[in-house]
């Protein structure tokens, strides 16, 4: 688990454009689980703006990153060339603009959209990104990871194979996204039921499109690409609000193949295995007790096995692959953002 006072550090690494240093708190564990309360982020941010720090590296794993980025005032452009971005904006406000050329730590064309706390975003690698207009401070949530898997290597987050084809599955993190009116129809069905989804190739726009064989997954509202996507904190309060009606546990917001962005919904224990995959949460809603290396016989949690921390809204956790992780006393329900990746980046 997280330890607790930081020791600000230096270091080297990927930090941003603009920034004179990336502090790096914990890397990232194989053999564990690290809970991040909100009132520890809350301290984060004191100690970050006591020190000027743009960027609190949370967690490093080489890959891929949990950062808190905190800045006030506009920033320089940035782009990276095989990291995809997810944001989550924790407080604050300002005007993000994507695309267009990025020319001397400027971005030239482009579009622009305010955003604001609750909202989230994903940035594909290669797409030039920036915030401005910013809204005394804006801060957010920043996971990032690699996308250069390598093309044969097995997919354990996604079925982007199964959905779009092996050609896309190959290119999965940098496959196009589909059509934009298919991925606009989507988003307006019902959480995970009734969505017309995006068309694969082949098939016209609006005919349904049927799981492959086996699969569990609802379809997603996205399919990750060259475009940046984004949920409001207003449509995820809305998804939210039709899971709990139709009691549906997964929404995937963003199917990548290799990696995807999930809002998740829970009412009941679980338990939880990913071989090469890796989730970080944020929790939204509703509580439960989380568990994480625990031992399982017949499926099922043992008692006072692990590790278990009661989670609220606001907390981060960040769980390696091939991980015991889940749930227990929920109470009465509990939602939360869902952002897995796989770890496979080295051929077998």
């Amino acid at each position: 688990m997280a330890g607790g006072a930081i020791g600000f550090a230096p270091v080297g690494g990927q930090a941003p454009a603009g920034e004179a240093r990336t502090v790096v708190l914990e890397q990232a564990p194989k053999d564990h689980s690290i809970a991040i309360p909100r009132e520890k982020v809350a301290q984060y941010l004191k100690d970050m703006d006591a020190k000027k720090l743009q960027t609190l590296r949370m967690i490093e794993g080489g890959k891929y990153n949990v950062n808190i980025r905190r800045i006030t005032a506009a920033e320089t452009g940035l782009v990276h060339p095989i990291t995809a971005d997810l944001w989550v904006v924790l407080e604050g406000g300002g005007t993000l603009t994507t695309g267009g050329v990025l020319e001397n730590g400027k971005i030239n064309g482009g579009q622009s959209r305010p955003i604001k706390a609750g909202d989230v975003v994903y940035i594909p690698s290669g797409l030039p990104h920036g915030v401005s207009g910013v809204n005394t401070n804006i801060t957010w949530l920043n996971v990032r990871w690699d996308t250069d898997w390598p093309p044969d290597s097995p997919m354990g987050a996604g079925t982007l194979t199964g959905l779009l084809g092996r050609a896309a599955g190959a290119a999965a993190g940098g496959a196009p996204r589909e059509g934009a009116v298919d991925a606009r129809a989507a988003r307006a069905g019902a959480a995970g039921a009734g969505a017309v989804p995006p068309a694969a190739p082949g098939r016209a726009a609006g005919q349904r499109q049927t799981l492959p064989s086996g699969s569990q997954q609802a379809l997603p509202y996205s399919y990750g690409g060259s475009g940046e996507l984004f949920f409001s904190k207003e449509q995820l309060d809305q998804i939210m609000a039709g899971m709990r009606l139709k009691k549906s546990t997964n929404t995937r917001l963003i199917e990548g193949g290799r990696y995807n962005v999930n809002l998740r919904w829970n009412g009941t224990p679980s338990v939880e295995l990913h071989e090469q995959t890796i989730d970080t949460w944020y929790m939204l809603a509703g509580g439960a007790t989380v568990n994480t290396g625990y031992q399982v016989k017949d499926g099922a949690r043992v008692p006072n096995t692990g590790v278990s921390v009661v989670s609220k809204p606001g907390d981060v956790f960040f769980h390696p692959s091939n991980f015991y992780h889940g749930f227990s006393q929920v109470s009465p329900d509990i939602f939360w953002l869902n952002i897995r990746w796989d770890d496979n980046y080295t051929k077998e």
